[in-house]
């Protein structure tokens, strides 16, 4: 910046000082402004970009020294220099300690004016430059705080996803949820800062559930009541590992409240109505959505039009009926008609993991260890694509698939063969049994998903 564009303004109630100054300021190069009063000298600082005051103590109406208060308060980064007939050391130390940068007596030598404007100047240059740094520094931690932040709660996302992965029923089933809370949260005009809070509560609402019983999680039956009211400690236990890493109130409540029934009548419950956070609200009807469209071993999944007919149901009960209507006016396509079923079919049960794994984020898997339990599911479940083994006791892969292949029922579901052999023999066997792909083991999950993405299509 040069000093051309550098404004200064000098205010005093003698026009001889003030043209005196403003002539000698502005061969130095700085564009001098002049005022009279505190109130001319007011609209003077509102309408420029002021970076020094050079001001007179005694003026009409409100005083130098009163106005050197107000100038400080309005506009901090604004210096100031005192000049006055009095030449008391008390004067000039209650200017400083109101703020003032500089103190000069009349009859004052130019010199000393100008080489005091240029030193205030020089300061202030160095005073915004530092102030810049410091708010850079500033934004930067911030930065790295969330971005800590954020691979932290990503770590605790994988682990709850990690869990989800060992019970093929409700692998993803975080992730969908927070998709279709987001939807919901962007339905009602939530603003970005509630949706990426919204959409953190939503993965990690069920990371509480590491603490408990995996004997509990996976009975494939009816919980008993004691039961129950162990698989709802998860909230609390939640809470208390999200609490510390994300500090962040509204993801934390989330994780506290999702189960929390709206109209306060759940087991144990302390809040109701609008005091469950609105956030922890839309979780709770997400999370029932996507737990009444999911296969669950005691049950199938309800369709769409079922889901909504018990929703529509428990409004104003179990769930907000703002929540509600918001999900009520979406179309399917806006959050999705659940996950498509992927039938893994292998006699090892460590690469149904891997599969489980790999897919659980995607699609809901679920698996057979031989090739007759193969058939048997395809019919009573029609999965949206089969992945099948090749060698497994009971029917093998090919005799399984030329069965599903001949049967009405099932011969539209996509079949990919997978194989550790590679040979050609099995290639044409896999052709003749009317299978749509083949793979080889070992293959890399992106190729696995960009094959069936295909079949899918």
């Amino acid at each position: 910046m040069t000093t051309k564009q550098r404004k200064i303004l000098i205010i005093d109630d003698e026009e001889a000082v003030r043209e005196l100054l403003k002539h000698r300021i502005s061969n130095e190069g700085y564009h001098c402004e002049v005022a009279s009063d505190a109130k001319e000298a007011l609209n003077k600082l509102l309408n420029n970009t002021i970076e020094l005051v050079i001001m007179d103590i005694k003026m009409p109406g409100k005083s130098g020294m009163d106005f050197l208060l107000e100038i400080r308060q309005r506009f901090p980064d604004v210096l100031i220099i005192m000049i006055t007939v009095i030449s008391d050391i008390h004067t000039a130390i209650e200017c400083i300690r109101r703020g003032a940068y500089d103190y000069l007596t009349k009859p004052f030598i130019l010199d000393e004016v100008v080489l005091s404007v240029k030193r205030g100047m020089d300061k202030r240059r160095l005073d915004m430059k530092l102030q810049n740094y410091k708010q850079h520094l500033e934004q930067k931690l911030k930065e790295q705080v969330k971005e800590l932040r954020e691979i932290s709660l990503g770590a605790m996302v994988g682990l709850s996803f990690a869990l989800e992965a060992k019970d093929s029923y409700i692998a993803g089933h975080s992730r969908r949820v927070a998709d279709i809370a987001t939807a919901i949260g962007t339905k009602l005009n939530l603003k970005k800062d509630q949706l990426e809070d919204l959409r953190w509560g939503s993965l990690l609402h069920d990371i509480g559930k590491i603490a408990v019983d995996q004997a509990i999680m996976n009975k494939p039956g009816k919980l008993s009541a004691k039961e129950y009211e162990c698989v709802m400690t998860h909230t609390i236990v939640g809470a208390s590992l999200v609490g510390p890493v994300a500090r962040n109130k509204r993801i934390t409540e989330v994780v506290e409240h999702h189960h929390a029934h709206y109209d306060g009548n759940r087991f144990n419950q302390k809040l109701s109505g609008q005091d469950i956070p609105l956030l922890a609200r839309i979780v709770a009807l997400a999370d029932a959505y996507d737990a009444m469209t999911s296969i669950r071993p005691y049950r199938a999944a309800l369709s769409r039009k079922e889901a909504l007919a018990e929703i529509r149901r428990q409004s104003g009960k179990q769930f907000d009926s703002l929540v509600v209507n918001a999900l009520l006016e979406m179309l399917p396509s806006d959050i999705g008609t659940g996950k498509r079923t992927i039938l893994v079919v292998d006699d090892e049960a460590s690469i149904r993991l891997l599969l489980r794994s790999t897919l659980g984020n995607d699609y809901m898997v679920i698996e057979a260890s031989n090739g007759q339990e193969a058939v048997d599911i395809a019919i009573s479940l029609k999965p949206s694509l089969i992945l099948m083994d090749i060698i497994m006791p009971y029917n093998d892969g090919l005799q399984a698939c030329y069965e599903i292949k001949a049967n009405p029922i099932t011969r539209n579901i996509p079949v990919v063969m997978l194989t550790s052999t590679g040979q050609e023999l099995d290639r044409r066997l896999c052709a003749g049994s009317c299978a749509d792909q083949y793979i080889t083991k070992p293959f890399s999950n992106s190729y696995l998903l960009d094959t069936i993405s295909k079949l899918l299509t």
